[in-house]
């Protein structure tokens, strides 16, 4: 089995917490267009944008 997307992987957790991508934009100091471009499917993370959302998941779950 596959490792599940960053992109699906954000989208999981907005949905387990109700979120939008606002919200998860400012708590994980990121701009909203990142994640929109990342969930699309559009932009792959840069080294140090995949490690904040990871921590930021990490300390959130």
């Amino acid at each position: 089995m596959e490792k599940p997307s960053i992109a699906e992987t954000i989208i999981q957790f907005e949905r387990d917490k109700n979120m939008n991508d606002a919200q998860f934009a400012f708590e994980s100091h990121l701009s909203v267009e990142r994640i929109h471009n990342l969930k699309s499917g559009d932009y792959e993370p840069t080294a140090d944008e995949l490690k904040i959302i990871l921590e930021y998941l990490k300390l959130h779950q």
